[in-house]
């Protein structure tokens, strides 16, 4: 079995209307991206003593995910996509982000690792250029690990069959 490689990875970000089942190759930026990291989630557990020599532990919530991407900007119909994943359509500075689905899916044809986010935010976005380099940036969402009523924001699939980004389902 080979390692995951970075090429196997295809990355969507879409509405967060659009359902799993309706990805289409229109909601790829996998020729835009070089690197991917997710942080957060932690769960704290704080230990209480109590008389007689004992502990309570007390379980304290998740911390937010935050999932980030530097990308390359390219001429083309996405020029600025992440834009308007910060701003809003109205690419204006008063406009507000709104709520995307972000999934990472890596492949050989047979094997799937996926990663779906749900509810995010798009936090920042930082593009910059040097007279050396490319325009580039680095877009961050965040996200909640669980929506008010527990339903989970993160899913994670593995596997050779119903594990690619279309397999997700979201309450």
């Amino acid at each position: 079995m080979g390692a995951i490689q970075p090429e196997q990875a295809t990355v969507y970000i879409t509405a967060q209307a659009v359902s799993p089942s309706a990805i289409a190759s229109s909601d790829s930026y996998t020729g835009y991206i070089t690197n991917f990291s997710e942080s957060g989630g932690e769960e704290d557990v704080e230990s209480n003593p109590v008389f007689g020599g004992g502990n309570i532990d007390k379980i304290k919530p998740r911390s937010q995910i935050e999932v980030s991407f530097d990308v390359i900007f390219q001429y083309g119909t996405n020029a600025s996509d992440f834009d308007a994943m910060k701003w809003g359509s109205t690419l204006l500075s008063d406009g507000d982000s709104p709520a995307k689905r972000v999934y990472i899916e890596f492949s050989d044809g047979t094997n799937y690792y996926t990663r779906g986010y749900d509810n995010c935010k798009a936090v920042s976005f930082e593009p910059e250029s040097s007279a050396d380099d490319f325009l580039k940036g680095t877009i961050t969402f965040k996200l909640s690990p669980t929506q008010s009523d527990g339903t989970p924001n993160l899913q994670i699939l593995s596997g050779t069959s119903n594990s690619s980004a279309t397999d997700i389902t979201w309450s």
